[in-house]
């Protein structure tokens, strides 16, 4: 290897070249590769959804769900099974065991269906899967009018849809609020009675009088004539006057039924800052970046769309890319600072020319990176940035140790060109295998299983490609540099004092070596075990987002039109106090909600309103002057940061305000939810399941109670409401005796009653559906009044012939691996107290449940826990192996490689402790820190221990140990400064990954002080090295 290392040092023309081209590389990544807030992640999960309008959610269940869990049960690799059944449509989720075939298993999922389709109603459309993809809306485009109706609105909307898909880097658009045409006919059966008619026989009338398919086509004589026919009517009037034949008689259309051509009623409803809008979601593709096609949509909007459509305003908001933007320009800002601080630092305990040269090669190891990011087809985001902001400090290990060490040779006397070969020579395998054993700690985070995996994936990818960089960079390009700016000279700083007085602490360390030692491994487990009590644990960090949201749910049978009202009460308090709360925009939707729960709901009586909040004012002096100098902005006075509060405590406050519209209104619920990442949609799930609904309803009650207790628990809620009235209709004895039969009972009242559609017709704007329904449809007097004909000929009332069973069944059916499940859900306040905690308060009463019968199961962040703690067990037992196979290519014999390795557990106690230091609670980000710390603490190990190795005598013990003071210390010192910002001054969703840093940043610096002493005295009693007598 080293052949070519200095074929390189030799060939400085093809290196420059090299390195020329490597920036181009880079550079052209970064320009090209895609920039997103979040990865597009494909789930291990196939999602099953189906519908049957009209269908209550047990209904649903009985005649299609179970048949197709039966089915899916047989497939193999599905780990669980999980069925969400609401009013009129299911959904099914496979969840598939990790490393399964997503593709395999979905065609399976496919056939499942197939098979379980001679089981489901014949006029049911076959339900549809596919593969579950986290996607996340770029930005929603607003189109509100005070001139246009809803007819024209949409309209506009479609077309400005269809301009917008032209974009290459937009993948969908989405319209909220989009309907199409219907011809609508409302039978009146007062009319139908009137004229003697039979009701059945309208309805089979009405689906005769449109035809939309061909009929076929004639070829004579060269001439080639398809047949069709006109496709039914174009007008209301022509609807209306349409002859019907029904038995003997015949009757125009519009004298038994009123026909409308319209947009049927939306079963939600939108505003925009208090405008009835229409919204279009739209979505970019995995190429391209957010930023740019954000501002191309917004200028698209302003320069072409307004002029084309010059009465609809067009706003935009929830636009994911500012955050991309805010998050780029924070970590961009702090790796400058990084470097900065890096650089002054080497400057200070080196020399500047040392630290021009570790700088230089910094940009290259991340274009090399990225370079790789870009090739391997992975995005900038979020997570990537973070993961190039925690291994700043790290990537300048390599170079700070190899050009050190070329500085020493230089000092002894050797030329630039010998002291470069000399000095890479010595450190080539000990630094390359450090290296090594930085990527082996984090590569086991590569098998993390579930959707944890995909969101912490690309930390370690790209903590490993700008290593791999870094690497390349210190043994081919760093010489290069340190040949021509490395000059014999003294250091800024004189280390032969502190050398001295480090050499004069190991004598007393080797003299009372076993002291020292029985120290180390007896009080540090004490103390990182009275830490761990001491501190708490949460799976995930909270942050401070942009948004809060207002979710209420009212009473099962309140109309969409009252539900609407409430929402406009809440709506305008927002608006009126916008101030107060830093509000930028509102978007309120009646008919659809996210619950308390975090499941998302549909009902006339939902409402949700999404409140977009201006960002935070800076917090520190680095957010205030430093960032902007750093991210080339300049922005100081930023008019997008007026925020003085916390999300977190403006969603208290407004829930306090809010919060006695809760009884005024009569709502089922009302709460105040602010942003948190999104793998754990509620802290605290609690799952019931047995045979006694009662005791099960009874149990709910004692948990809910329980948890509104506790102190900072809040958002109780469960999954265990009553929905809509259901009426169940049994043929009586008279019934039968006239002949009738169920069946017929039903097809009678379902083409009044349920809103299905009966044909097909086309329009200008393409086809439009024929449905009918009774004209009042929405009363149960037409309902109890309704006129059923018999087999006679005659008419007799509905209520003459079935007995009504008036039953309230759920609102949903949640079921796991086929059993229904009733579920308790809270969130707590993450300042306070940790779903552990919250836990343990209820342990005893959940221990009382278990022993009535009632089978309990925790979820919510205590399963992410048990999933992530048995993860963690297995990645950490590949990484010592990792770690130690490496070790054994520089040490062959194991204990020195195990000396090694020992400092590792010690090292935790750092990381704790910095937890407590900047008061922050360890969570699932500060687990993985440790992983990575274990591979970072090794290299100054691995530096001391290398020198160390093979020396018997004191002196030359001591000797070679004042050595590595100065290369550790500085390559620890350097690595905290990196992380420096992110330790103590991370915002935004930084936030979630700023354990991570205080893991490794506060567990390196404990770890320095592990490496140079207990190291040594370990290394003394092992080869029995005793004090110098002098």
């Amino acid at each position: 290897m080293m052949r070519i290392i200095n074929y390189f040092i030799e060939n400085k023309s093809l290196n420059y070249v090299l390195l020329i081209f490597i920036l181009f590389l880079g550079i052209n990544a970064y320009q090209n590769i895609p920039k997103e807030l979040f990865p597009e992640i494909s789930l291990d999960k196939i999602s099953i959804s189906g519908s049957y309008a009209g269908a209550s959610a047990d209904n649903l269940d009985k005649m299609a769900v179970r048949d197709i869990e039966d089915e899916l049960g047989n497939i193999q690799g599905i780990d669980k099974i999980e069925t969400v059944i609401k009013p009129g449509r299911f959904t099914i989720i496979l969840n598939l065991i990790n490393g399964a075939d997503k593709a395999d298993a979905l065609n399976k999922a496919k056939d499942a269906i197939a098979r379980s389709r001679q089981y489901l109603p014949s006029d049911m459309v076959e339900p549809t899967a596919q593969i579950l993809m986290h996607n996340r809306p770029l930005i929603r485009l607003s189109l509100s009018s005070e001139h246009m109706n809803k007819g024209q609105l949409i309209e506009t909307a479609k077309k400005v849809k269809s301009k917008i898909s032209r974009n290459p880097f937009v993948s969908e658009v989405k319209i909220y609020g989009d309907a199409n045409q219907e011809v609508s006919v409302q039978v009146n059966e007062e009319a139908v009675r009137a004229y003697g008619l039979d009701p059945t026989a309208i309805i089979s009338a009405v689906s005769k009088l449109s035809y939309i398919y061909p009929i076929g086509d004639i070829k004579e004589g060269g001439n080639y004539i398809f047949l069709s026919t006109v496709n039914g009517k174009e007008s209301k009037e022509e609807w209306e006057s349409a002859l019907i034949k029904i038995g003997e008689k015949q009757v125009r259309l519009g004298d038994v039924a009123n026909v409308e051509i319209s947009y049927p009623q939306n079963t939600t409803l939108s505003t925009f800052n208090g405008r009835k809008n229409v919204t279009l979601v739209i979505s970019k593709g995995h190429e391209g970046n957010s930023m740019h096609i954000s501002k191309d949509l917004r200028a698209f909007a302003e320069e072409k769309l307004a002029k084309e459509f010059p009465n609809v305003y067009f706003n935009f908001y929830q636009d994911t890319s500012k955050p991309v933007k805010d998050r780029l320009n924070t970590v961009i800002s702090n790796l400058m600072f990084g470097l900065v601080l890096v650089f002054l630092s080497m400057t200070l305990l080196i020399n500047v020319r040392i630290a021009s040269v570790v700088a230089m090669g910094i940009p290259i190891s991340f274009a090399i990176g990225i370079m790789l990011l870009y090739f391997m087809g992975y995005s900038i985001n979020i997570v990537s940035l973070l993961g190039g902001l925690i291994v700043i400090g790290i990537v300048v290990d390599d170079a700070i140790v190899v050009s050190e060490n070329i500085q020493r040779h230089m000092n002894e006397g050797l030329s630039p060109k010998e002291a470069v070969y000399m000095g890479v020579k010595e450190m080539f395998l000990p630094v390359t295998l450090a290296t090594l054993t930085t990527v082996a700690a984090f590569l086991p985070l590569f098998m993390l299983t579930g959707e944890i995996k995909n969101f912490i994936i690309l930390i370690p990818i790209a903590v490993v490609m700008i290593l791999l960089g870094s690497l390349l960079e210190s043994f081919v390009f760093l010489p290069l540099h340190a040949g021509e700016l490395l000059k014999k000279q003294k250091n800024f700083i004189n280390w032969e004092p502190l050398q001295s007085k480090y050499e004069a602490f190991l004598h007393h360390v080797i003299r009372l070596k076993y002291v020292f030692l029985f120290t180390f491994i007896v009080l540090i487990p004490v103390l990182s075990i009275i830490t761990v009590k001491m501190l708490n644990f949460q799976f995930f960090p909270g942050f401070d987002g942009n948004y809060l949201y207002i979710t209420g749910k009212s009473n099962v049978d309140t109309s969409i039109e009252e539900t609407e009202e409430i929402a406009k009460v809440l709506e305008k308090y927002v608006l009126a106090n916008k101030d107060t709360y830093a509000l930028k925009a509102t978007s309120t939707v009646v008919g659809f909600r996210r619950a308390l729960s975090g499941e998302n709901e549909n009902g006339d009586n939902m409402l949700y309103i999404t409140m977009e909040l201006y960002d935070m004012k800076p917090q520190s002096f680095i957010d205030a002057y430093i960032n902007p100098i750093f991210n080339f902005s300049f922005k100081f006075n930023d008019p997008e940061k007026i925020r003085e509060k916390h999300t977190y405590d403006l969603a208290q406050d407004l829930k306090k305000e809010i919060l006695p519209l809760m009884k005024k209104y009569d709502l089922e619920e009302l709460g105040v939810v602010e942003d948190k990442p999104g793998l754990i949609k509620n802290d605290i799930q609690i799952n019931f399941s047995g045979k006694e609904n009662e005791k099960i309803a009874l149990a709910m009650k004692r948990i809910e109670a329980k948890l509104s207790s506790i102190p900072h628990v809040k958002n109780v809620s469960n999954n265990a409401q009553f929905g809509k009235m259901e009426y169940k209709l049994r043929i009586n004895a008279y019934g039968e005796q006239l002949g009738l039969s169920e069946v017929g009972i039903a097809q009678a009242l379902s083409g009044y009653f349920l809103d299905s559609r009966k044909a097909m017709t086309f329009s200008d704007n393409g086809v439009m559906e024929i449905r009918t329904k009774a004209i009042n449809k929405d009363s149960e007097t037409t309902l109890t009044g309704f006129m059923i004909p018999t087999p006679s000929g005659s008419v007799v009332k509905l209520t003459d012939i079935v007995d009504i069973k008036k039953v309230r069944a759920y609102e949903k059916i949640e079921k796991r691996d086929g059993n229904t499940v009733k579920s308790v859900f809270a969130n707590i306040d993450k300042k306070n107290t940790t779903s552990v905690n919250v836990l343990h308060d209820i342990k005893p009463l959940l221990e009382e449940i278990k022993d009535e019968g009632i089978e309990v199961n925790l979820l919510g962040e205590n399963e992410k826990n048990q999933q992530f703690k048995n993860d963690m067990i297995r990645s950490l037992i590949i990484a010592v192996f990792l770690i130690l196979i490496t070790l054994l290519f520089i040490f062959p014999k194991i204990r020195y490689a195990l000396m090694v390795m020992s400092v590792i557990p010690f090292t935790m106690l750092g990381a704790l402790l910095g937890h407590m230091v900047v008061g922050v609670n360890l969570s699932m980000p500060s687990v993985i820190g440790m992983l990575g710390l274990a591979g970072v603490v090794i290299n100054d190990g691995i530096i001391m221990l290398d020198f160390l190795h093979g020396t018997s005598d004191a002196d030359k013990f001591y000797e070679r140990a004042k050595l590595r003071l100065r290369p550790i210390l500085i390559t620890s010192i350097t690595t905290f400064l990196g992380l420096f910002t992110l330790i103590f001054y991370a915002t935004g969703q930084a936030v979630i990954l700023q354990p991570i840093a205080i893991s490794i940043g506060f567990g390196l610096l404990w770890g320095t002080v592990l490496n140079l002493i207990y190291l040594p005295a370990l290394y003394a009693v092992v080869n029995k090295i005793h004090p110098s007598r002098d």
